[in-house]
């Protein structure tokens, strides 16, 4: 029962942390839909920000921490050893960040084309570019920072690194509200907050590493046995994450081609990417370490264990989620973001990429709960492989449908892949162990039952109610209740069907 406390704990502390981020992301989209829209320097600062967004995940993040938190754990038990390869580790991650990030910058215009031929007609390209080599430097700190937040993880301290984030969202709201106030360059200023955002989160993690009694310095890179297992764990799980934001690439290559997509489909982003951070990406960042750990390695039961309980949790929170963004994505958008230059025809179009995104929702958790499977395990090639079969299968999907979809094929394709994606994992999972037997489905069909009759009102509250949840003056208040309504609701409803603590134990 140990550990099923400390997943609880641990799940709590980052997806609380997680979600108050999320909370000051809204609050900064709300700012830059209302004060930039859908036009040419909210389209660049999105395309220029999402260039080391996505080569975050690809040094920081899942590729990184799946290839350093194993073997980490594995050498804690002898400090002095622990400190070596952590420092090795970050003297080689800083002469290689430098060495890209220098390159990148460089042939940043190229970048751009690459994620956004769209925008080479106009003056958007140029823009990118150039807020583009201002927010690159990012992932030099944030792929630091990663390095510090696995070490923290591994220690069991969850709180640091889950709160760091928080900071990018304070710089870009208070950077935001100083262009607003002095009329200043509005996309000069939010784009040099990404980089001092990105220091100050370095800044904080290196701290709270230090009071685990580690010291940092820059050392000569030596390219030992750990450093080679670290590379070879590693390199896999960097083009997995590569070959996942392809899908990305095509998205936004699509989305460039027709005016205001970029925005659309960046503001309905963010809104499915609060449950998944808060569920999926919280339970993922938990799950390695807990699985990493000596109890859990080559032990299928304890395995076990661990990935139902953090199954259910994400059941119990992701089906109501999904069901709300499908049912009343416009309520939803037009709300957060209706307002400013953000019109009534961007909500109607962001809505409809949203609930579309949704309908992966439950896809994109299962993947975050069962790749840490794998990669506790020291195996990164199989996500990879599974990784490529669903790019390939998005690719083919976008191109087939955008002379019928549109700027929502890429979507659609997303959409359709992950669900993909997830079922190939559960598959490869079974031969490291995983299983889900059929005595435990009871738990996952109560669940199911409940958030079908919390549809059924969110239905019928949504066609009674459509005005005053799109219209109305008082639309947000109606749209607060109704939330708050439908959320008593429904665990009243877990509650009726017996769902409670010892469900998850």
């Amino acid at each position: 029962m140990r550990f099923t406390s400390t997943i609880f704990k641990n799940f709590y502390t980052v997806s609380i942390w997680t979600f108050i981020s999320r909370l000051f992301g809204f609050v900064r989209d709300i700012m830059l839909a209302a004060f930039l829209g859908s036009g040419p320097v909210g389209e660049a600062f999105i395309i220029a920000f999402s260039l080391p967004n996505i080569f975050r995940r690809f040094f920081a993040e899942g590729a990184f921490n799946a290839a350093f938190i194993p073997l980490f754990k594995k050498q804690m038990h002898n400090k002095e050893e622990a400190v070596q390869f952590t420092l090795n580790t970050l003297s080689t991650l800083i002469l290689v960040l430098l060495t890209f990030c220098s390159i990148a910058i460089l042939l940043m215009p190229f970048l751009v084309f690459a994620m956004a031929s769209g925008f080479g007609s106009d003056s958007r390209f140029e823009l990118t570019v150039y807020y583009g080599r201002i927010t690159f430097p990012y992932i030099f700190m944030v792929s630091l920072s990663s390095l510090f937040g696995g070490i923290l993880n591994s220690y069991g301290n969850f709180k640091a690194t889950s709160a760091a984030p928080l900071i990018l969202n304070i710089f870009l709201i208070f950077a935001l509200l100083l262009s607003h106030v002095w009329n200043l360059d509005t996309g000069l200023l939010i784009s040099i907050s990404i980089p001092l955002s990105g220091l100050t989160q370095l800044l904080i993690l290196i701290q709270a590493s230090r009071r685990l009694g580690f010291s940092f310095k820059i050392v000569k890179p030596k390219f030992d046995k750990n450093l080679r297992r670290l590379t070879i764990i590693a390199f896999p799980a960097i083009l997995s994450g590569g070959v996942i934001h392809v899908n990305l690439l095509v998205g936004r290559q699509i989305a460039s081609h027709f005016e205001g997509a970029i925005a659309w489909l960046n503001y309905a982003d963010r809104l499915y990417q609060l449950p998944l951070g808060v569920i999926g990406i919280a339970l993922g960042s938990v799950l390695l370490p807990t699985l990493s750990g000596k109890s859990h390695l080559n032990n299928p039961m304890e395995m076990n264990k661990a990935v139902h309980q953090c199954l259910k949790i994400a059941a119990v929170l992701t089906l109501p989620a999904t069901a709300a963004l499908i049912i009343i994505p416009l309520p939803l958008v037009s709300v957060l973001f209706e307002r400013g230059l953000f019109s009534n025809l961007d909500s109607q179009s962001t809505a409809k990429a949203l609930a579309i995104y949704a309908l992966g929702l439950p896809a994109y958790v299962l993947h975050k709960i069962f790749t840490p499977i794998f990669f506790s395990q020291g195996d990164t090639s199989t996500p990879f492989k599974i990784a490529v079969i669903a790019m390939l299968a998005n690719l083919l999907l976008a191109l087939s449908l955008i002379n019928f979809l549109g700027y929502l094929s890429p979507v659609l394709s997303t959409t359709i892949s992950s669900w993909m994606m997830a079922g190939l994992l559960y598959q490869q999972s079974r031969s490291l162990g995983f299983r889900i037997s059929f005595s435990s489905f009871t738990p996952y069909l109560k669940i199911l039952l409940a958030t079908s009759i919390l549809s059924l009102i969110l239905i019928i509250v949504s066609v009674k109610s459509s005005q005053l949840l799109i219209a109305s003056e008082l639309r947000s208040f109606y749209l607060v209740f109704l939330i708050l309504f439908c959320s008593a609701v429904y665990f009243f409803i877990l509650w009726s069907l017996g769902i409670n603590k010892k469900t998850f134990s």
